[in-house]
C-alpha cells in the first residue's frame, strides 16, 4: 500500500463519525493528520499523528503521536506517548478510534455527566468498544494484547482544587504544597485520636511511602469476652497500613480518579507497638499470608522484639479485601450523595452493571434515604466521620480510611464477611461469619477468610475437641440446624443406616448396611488387597479413561466376612499407572478409635481377611454434598468426622510442621481428605461464641499449656473434679453492655448486695451444636413447658445433670480426647426473680438480655481434672443471694471469681468492689482502657506532624495572595500582660541557652507568621517575650466536638495559656511547662488532658526521662496541644465554666504536681528543676 491507500484511509477516518472525535483533517506535512478530541471533563484537545513512513504506509509505517492543546492532562500526554511504541502497522481510523476509547476511559473518571464515576463504568465502554470492534472486521493490527499495554494512568485537570500527584517534574512549589497538604492531613489524623507512623516516604518528593495509623484496643469499647474470641490483647494496637505507590494523593484527587487507578493499598492488623517496623510493614504488602500471623508468632521471643512485628487477626483477610476493592468507590459516592457508609454500600451494590445514564435515577431513590447504621450503636472516636463532621473543608483522606476499617472492624459481627452485606437473623453473633448465601460460605472458605484450622488447635485444642464432639453428636442425635451447603465438598455416596453409630467406643471398624440400588451404579465391583493397599477393577483388563485419577479419595466397603459385616474404609489413589491395578495410602477404618492410626509404615489392618485379598466396592469422593437430602447430609457429616484424626494427632502434626515453616493440614494428604478437612474448618469456623480453656486436662503437656491461652485463676470453685471448665460467653460485642444496660433499668429492683444470681443451664450434648451458634432461646420445647416459656436454669447443678446427659446419642466423638459425657453452662442472670416466668421450682427467664452467659462445664468420662482448686481468698468470690444460691454436685455453694461477672460488680455492694456503682458503670474492656499506658512516639514522627520547613514557608510566601480570614473565635494579642507570670532574666543564663532559644523564636514567629491560625492551633505574641527563658504561649482553635472546646466556649474563653520556662541546661534538659490559666477538672474529679492537679503537664517528653536534644519548641506544642486534646483515659474539662469563677494555678503547686507525677511514673526529674522556682513568684 502507498501514500493513496495513506490519503484513502484519512478520507475515510473523517467520514467514519468516531465518537468524541471531530474535525479529522490532513495537516501541512505530508504524513500529517490533525484531529479534536471532545469531552465534558476538559477543554477541547488538539491531537496530531505524523506518519514517518508514509511510502511503508500502513505494514512499514508507525507513528508519532502528541498534542497541540496547551495545558492538556498529563495522563493524556503519557497515554499518547504509549499508544507511539504499538503504532507500527495500524491504519489511520483504527488507531483514531483507540485513542479516543482510550481517552475516553481516562477521562470519564471526571465527567460532569456523572456526578460518581466508578471502575465499573468501564463495562460500558467496553460495550461500545465491542461494538466499534464489529464494524471494523479487518486486521487493524490493534489486538486487544496491544490495548492492555496501556493501562488507565490517574488524571489531574489544569483547573478545580486538585493537587498535581506525579512526583517528577514536580515545581518547588506544587512540592511544597503537597508536603504542607500531606502534614495537614495525617496532623488531622492524630488530632482526632489515633496514632500515626511514618515507615517510609511521605513527602512529595518521594514516589512510595507507607503510612501506619492505629489506636489501642482499650479504645474500642469491646467487652473482654470479645477480645478473646478476637485474640486480641488489650494492650496491642489495631493498625492500617496505608501505602501509597504512585505518590501521595489527597481526598480531591482521589474522588476523580478510577478507583483502581489510586495506587492505594492497605492492610489491617494488630502491632504490640503503637506502629511496626519498616521491615514489616513492607513484608505486610509483599505477601499479606504470612506476615505475622498470630498462628505462628508463639514462639516465645522477647517481647521487645516483636513489639515491630505486625500480625494479622481473624478479620484481616476479609477487611483488607473490602477495604482495597470498595473504599475509594464508596467515597465517591458518599462525597456526591450524602450518604452514610452503608447506605453507600447499598448503592454501590445497585449501580454494578447499570448504564450511566441510569445513575440519576438510581440517585434518587428513596430505598437510600433511611438511617444509616453505621454510627448508631457506638460512641466515642469510634462513631467519628470525617467525611460529615469536618467544618474545615480539607478532608484527609487517611483519617477517612482508618475510620471506615475500625468501624467494620468493631462491627463485623453484623456484616457477612464475604459480600459485606447486614446478616438478617436473631442471633446476634460473638465472632463474625457468612451469611446465608451459599457463595458466601464457598468464597469464605476458598479464600481463607475464616479463623486458622492450625493456630485454634495448635492454641485451643481441648476447645476443637468440643466442638468437633459436638457437631458429631448433633448430626447423630438429628439435631444439627444447618449443614456446610454452599461448600460443594466432594463426598462419597451417602449410606443412609439406622444405626449411624456405634453402641460402644471398641476399636472395630463401624459395620454399615449395603448402599441403596439408586447408588450401586457409583461403585465398582474391585478386589482390596489389605497387605499391600492395592486394588484391582474387576472387568476391566485394559482402560483408557481410568475411572480413578492420581489424588483421588475412595471409600472401599469391604465384606461382609464370615463373622464381620461391611467395613468402610478410606484412601487415597496413590498411582493409576498399572492400571487395573491401583495404589493406595494406607486405609483409615471409618469408626475405629484414630489412636491406632500409624502416620508412617506398613502397619496392617486388623480387620483384613487372612488371603489379603477380599472382594470390595469402591466408591470415588465425587458426589456433590450440597445436592444431598437433610438425611444424607447428616450421615455424610458422621463419616467424615469419624475420618479425621484426633486432636492430639492433629496437634502432634502442626507441631512437627512448625518446626521447618507455617503448619498447614492440606499438605497431610494421606491422612485428611479435603472433605473431611472441609468439615473441619466449616465446624471452626462456624462457631460463632467464645470458649477459653480454664482448666489442665490431665496429661496436657507443658508445651500445649505455653501456646494454650488457659484461665486457671477465673476457675470456679467447689466445682467436681469430673468436670472440666471453660470460659463462655456469646451473643454481639454490645450482649454485655445491653446486659449493663439491663442493670442500670433494673436498679431500683435491684438488692444492692445481690445484682445479680448464677444459676445452671443443662441441655443434651446433641443440642449444644446449636446453642453455640444460635445462643440460648426457647423457640423449639424439647422437654415440656411446664412453667412457662423462657430459658430454664436450676440452682442445683444436679437438676441439671439430669438435663445435660446424652440420652440415647452417641455420646461423644470418637477421636476426641474429652469424651465428654455431659455439658451444662453457668449463667449469671439479673436478680430480679419476681418478673421472671417462674422462680420455683426453676428460674424461667423470658429476657434474654438478662442472661449473660459465664462458663461451660463439661463432664470428663473417667478422668479427674489436674487445676487444683484455687486458693484465693473467699472475699475474692462473689457472695450470692441466700434465696437463690447456686450449688455443685457436692451440695456446696459455687465460688465465682469477681473476674467473671465485672460488669454486675459496679452495682455490688458488698465492701469488696467499689462502694459508689456509678464509678464500675462504665466498666467494659478495661474497662474503657484506663488499666494500660500508651506507648510514647518516636521523636520522628512527632517531627513530621509539626509545620512546613522554612525552605517550604519562603517557597509558598514568595508571590503569595493575601491570607483568608482565621477560621477561629480566637483573637490574637489580646492577653492582659500585668495578670500574667513575667519573669525578669534569670541570674543562670548561659550564652548556649540564649542562642539556641533566640534561634527557636525566630523560627516559631516565622511559622506563626506563615500559617493560618485555625491549622496552627497556638499563638506565641512576641510583645511578652521579655525573658528569652519564659514564653507565654495560648493554645486555641480545639475541635468544636471535643469537652473542652465546649468548655472553653461557654466560659467565655477561647485559649488555654501556659507558660514555658528554659532551664540553663536547655537544650540538653527539656522546659518546664505549666497551664496559667484556666483551672482543669482534676483527675481524680473525672478530668483528663494529662493536666496534673497543680497545673503541669503529666509528659514523659517533659522529663530527663523522655527528652531529646533534637526535640523543638514547635513540636513541643503540637505535643502539648495533642495531650490536651487526648480522650485518654478521659477527657479534658474546665473545673469551673462560670466566668466569674475562673481560677489561675500557681508556680509552687503546678513544681509540686510535677515532682509527683515523675515519682509515680518513675521518670527522671531534671536536674535544673528547682531553678524554675521563683521567691518572687510564689503568689502565682
Amino acid at each position: 500500500m502507498t501514500r493513496k491507500h495513506f490519503l484513502a484511509d484519512v478520507k475515510e477516518a473523517s467520514e467514519k463519525g468516531i465518537p468524541n472525535v471531530v474535525s479529522i483533517s490532513r495537516g501541512d506535512d505530508d504524513g500529517d493528520v490533525n484531529f479534536c478530541f471532545l469531552h465534558d471533563s476538559t477543554e477541547p484537545i488538539e491531537i496530531g499523528l505524523l506518519a514517518l513512513d508514509v511510502s511503508g504506509y500502513p505494514s512499514g509505517n508507525n507513528f508519532m503521536i502528541f498534542t497541540k492543546s496547551d495545558g492538556a492532562p498529563k495522563a493524556v500526554n503519557e497515554a499518547l506517548e504509549r499508544f507511539m511504541t504499538s503504532s507500527t502497522g495500524v491504519r489511520v481510523p483504527d488507531l483514531i478510534s483507540s485513542i479516543s476509547k482510550k481517552l475516553r476511559t481516562l477521562l470519564s473518571a471526571g465527567s460532569r455527566r456523572s456526578p460518581i464515576s466508578l471502575d465499573e463504568e468501564d463495562e460500558d465502554d467496553d460495550e461500545m468498544e465491542d461494538v466499534e470492534e464489529d464494524e471494523s472486521e479487518d486486521d487493524s493490527g490493534f489486538s486487544d494484547e496491544e490495548e492492555e499495554d496501556f493501562p488507565d494512568e490517574p488524571i489531574t485537570f489544569s483547573s478545580g482544587n486538585t493537587i498535581p500527584m506525579s512526583t517528577s517534574r514536580l515545581t518547588p512549589k506544587a512540592a511544597a504544597q503537597l508536603n504542607r497538604r500531606i502534614r495537614a492531613d495525617i496532623r488531622t489524623v492524630r488530632l482526632l485520636g489515633h496514632r500515626i507512623g511514618i515507615l517510609s516516604g511521605m513527602t512529595a518528593e518521594s514516589h512510595s511511602g507507607i503510612l501506619s495509623i492505629s489506636i489501642q484496643a482499650t479504645k474500642l469499647g469491646l467487652s473482654e469476652e470479645a477480645m478473646q474470641a478476637w485474640d486480641i490483647e488489650p494492650n496491642q494496637y489495631l493498625t492500617l497500613l496505608i501505602r501509597y505507590s504512585d505518590g501521595y494523593k489527597p481526598f480531591e484527587t482521589l474522588i476523580v480518579e478510577p478507583a483502581k487507578n489510586s495506587g492505594i493499598d492497605f492492610r489491617v492488623g494488630v502491632c504490640n507497638g503503637y506502629k511496626p517496623s519498616a521491615a514489616a510493614a513492607f513484608s505486610a504488602f509483599s505477601d499479606s499470608t504470612k506476615v505475622g500471623d498470630k498462628a505462628t508468632n508463639n514462639d516465645g521471643s522477647d517481647s521487645q522484639e516483636q513489639s515491630g512485628e505486625f500480625s494479622n487477626i481473624f478479620i484481616s483477610s476479609s477487611l483488607n479485601e473490602f477495604i482495597n476493592t470498595k473504599i475509594i468507590s464508596l467515597l465517591k459516592i458518599r462525597n456526591a450523595t450524602g450518604l452514610g457508609w452503608e447506605n453507600a454500600k447499598k448503592f454501590f451494590d445497585e449501580r454494578l452493571g447499570r448504564p450511566l445514564e441510569e445513575n440519576a435515577d438510581l440517585y434518587s431513590e428513596n430505598q437510600y434515604s433511611g438511617e444509616d447504621t453505621m454510627r448508631s450503636h457506638i460512641s466515642g472516636i469510634l462513631a467519628d466521620d470525617h467525611l460529615t463532621d469536618d467544618q474545615s473543608g480539607s478532608l484527609s483522606f487517611p483519617l477517612l480510611a482508618a475510620q471506615f476499617a475500625l468501624m467494620y472492624l468493631v462491627r463485623c459481627t453484623e456484616f457477612c464477611l464475604v459480600c459485606h452485606d447486614r446478616i438478617t437473623g436473631e442471633f446476634e453473633a460473638l465472632k463474625p461469619y457468612v451469611c446465608e448465601k451459599p457463595l458466601c460460605l464457598y468464597q469464605y472458605m476458598s479464600l481463607g477468610f475464616g479463623p486458622s484450622v492450625e493456630h485454634e488447635i495448635k492454641t485451643q485444642p481441648y476447645v476443637v475437641d468440643l466442638l468437633l464432639s459436638f457437631c458429631y453428636t448433633s448430626a447423630f442425635g438429628a439435631r444439627i440446624r444447618e449443614y456446610p451447603t454452599g461448600m460443594s465438598l466432594s463426598v462419597p455416596s451417602a449410606i443412609v443406616t439406622g444405626h449411624m453409630a456405634p453402641q460402644d467406643s471398641s476399636s472395630a471398624p463401624a459395620v454399615v448396611d449395603q448402599p441403596s440400588d439408586g447408588r450401586r451404579d457409583k461403585e465398582f465391583k474391585i478386589k482390596y488387597n489389605s497387605e499391600a493397599y492395592e486394588c484391582t477393577f474387576e472387568g476391566m483388563p485394559e482402560i483408557l479413561n481410568p475411572p480413578v485419577r492420581k489424588g483421588d479419595w475412595v471409600r472401599i466397603l469391604v465384606g461382609p466376612g464370615p463373622d464381620t459385616g461391611v467395613q468402610a474404609l478410606h484412601s487415597r489413589v496413590e498411582d493409576v499407572t498399572s492400571m487395573p491395578i491401583v495404589k493406595l495410602s494406607q486405609p483409615i477404618p471409618q469408626m475405629a478409635p484414630l489412636s491406632t492410626y500409624q502416620i508412617s509404615g506398613t502397619g496392617h489392618i486388623s480387620t483384613a481377611s487372612p488371603a489379603n485379598m477380599s472382594a470390595a466396592r469402591m466408591s470415588i469422593y465425587n458426589s456433590n454434598f450440597d445436592e444431598m437430602s437433610i438425611t444424607e447430609k447428616r450421615s455424610t457429616v458422621i463419616m467424615l468426622l469419624n475420618t479425621l484424626p484426633t486432636i492430639q494427632e492433629l496437634r502432634e502434626y502442626i507441631d512437627r510442621q512448625s518446626r521447618t515453616g507455617e503448619p498447614n493440614l492440606r499438605k497431610w494428604t494421606e491422612r485428611i481428605s479435603p472433605a473431611a478437612l472441609g468439615l473441619l474448618r466449616w465446624v471452626i469456623a462456624s462457631n460463632r461464641s467464645c470458649l477459653v480453656q480454664v482448666d489442665k486436662y490431665p496429661c496436657q503437656v507443658d508445651s500445649v499449656l505455653t501456646d494454650a491461652k488457659i484461665r486457671p485463676d477465673q476457675k470456679v470453685s467447689q466445682i467436681g473434679e469430673n468436670w472440666m471448665q471453660f470460659r463462655f460467653a456469646q451473643g454481639s460485642p454490645d450482649k454485655e453492655q445491653r446486659f449493663l444496660n439491663a442493670l442500670k433499668e433494673q436498679q431500683a429492683n435491684l438488692d444492692p448486695k445481690y445484682p445479680t444470681l448464677f444459676a445452671f443451664h443443662g441441655s443434651g450434648l446433641q443440642n449444644w451444636h446449636s446453642i453455640i451458634r444460635h445462643g440460648l432461646d426457647f423457640k423449639e420445647t424439647l422437654n415440656g413447658r411446664a412453667y412457662g416459656h423462657g430459658v430454664y436454669h436450676a440452682q442445683d447443678q444436679n437438676t441439671s445433670c439430669h438435663y445435660s446427659n446424652g440420652r440415647n446419642v452417641a455420646s461423644f466423638w470418637p477421636g476426641s480426647q474429652l469424651k465428654a459425657t455431659a455439658v451444662m453452662s453457668i449463667n449469671e442472670i439479673i436478680n430480679c426473680p419476681k418478673q421472671f416466668v417462674s422462680s420455683s421450682p426453676f428460674l424461667v427467664v423470658q429476657h434474654i438480655d438478662w442472661i449473660q452467659c459465664r462458663y461451660l462445664l463439661v463432664q470428663i468420662e473417667g478422668q479427674v481434672i489436674a487445676t487444683p482448686a484455687p486458693t484465693r481468698e473467699a472475699q475474692s468470690e462473689i457472695e450470692q443471694d441466700p434465696q437463690y444460691t447456686a450449688t455443685s454436685t457436692n451440695k456446696k455453694p459455687i465460688g465465682v471469681p469477681y473476674c467473671a461477672a465485672l460488669v454486675s460488680r459496679g452495682f455490688r455492694n458488698d465492701g469488696v468492689g467499689s462502694s459508689s456503682p456509678n464509678k464500675k458503670l462504665k466498666g467494659l474492656s478495661s474497662l474503657n482502657g484506663t488499666g494500660y499506658v500508651s506507648e510514647e512516639e518516636d521523636i520522628e514522627d512527632t517531627n513530621f506532624l509539626i509545620s512546613d520547613d522554612e525552605d517550604e514557608v519562603e517557597i509558598l510566601s514568595s508571590g503569595s495572595r493575601n491570607p483568608e480570614a482565621p477560621k477561629t473565635d480566637f483573637v490574637p494579642g489580646s492577653l492582659d500582660q500585668s495578670k500574667l507570670p513575667m519573669l525578669g532574666p534569670p541570674a543562670y543564663a548561659t550564652p548556649s541557652a540564649t542562642m539556641r532559644l533566640n534561634r527557636e523564636l525566630q523560627a516559631i514567629l516565622k511559622i506563626q507568621n506563615s500559617t493560618p491560625l485555625h491549622e496552627l492551633g497556638w499563638y506565641l505574641d512576641e510583645n511578652l517575650v521579655d525573658n528569652i527563658y519564659q514564653w507565654i504561649v495560648e493554645l486555641h482553635s480545639f475541635e468544636s466536638t471535643l469537652p473542652l472546646a465546649k468548655d472553653l466556649k461557654e466560659s467565655g474563653q477561647s485559649s488555654v495559656v501556659i507558660e514555658i520556662r528554659f532551664g540553663k541546661e536547655y537544650p540538653h534538659s527539656p522546659p518546664f511547662v505549666r497551664v496559667v490559666k484556666p483551672r482543669f477538672l482534676p483527675f481524680m474529679s473525672g478530668g483528663g488532658g494529662h493536666v496534673t492537679a497543680g497545673g503541669a503537664l503529666c509528659m514523659e517528653l517533659l522529663t530527663n526521662s523522655g527528652w531529646s536534644a533534637v526535640s523543638s519548641i514547635e513540636s513541643v506544642l503540637l505535643q502539648v496541644r495533642l495531650a490536651l486534646m487526648s480522650m485518654d483515659p478521659k477527657p479534658a474539662r474546665l473545673e469551673s465554666k462560670n466566668p466569674q469563677q475562673q481560677r489561675e494555678y500557681g508556680t509552687q503547686e503546678a513544681m509540686a504536681a510535677f515532682i509527683r507525677a515523675c515519682n509515680m511514673h518513675g521518670w527522671k526529674i531534671p536536674q535544673d528543676f528547682q531553678d524554675f522556682a521563683a521567691p518572687d513568684l510564689n503568689q502565682y
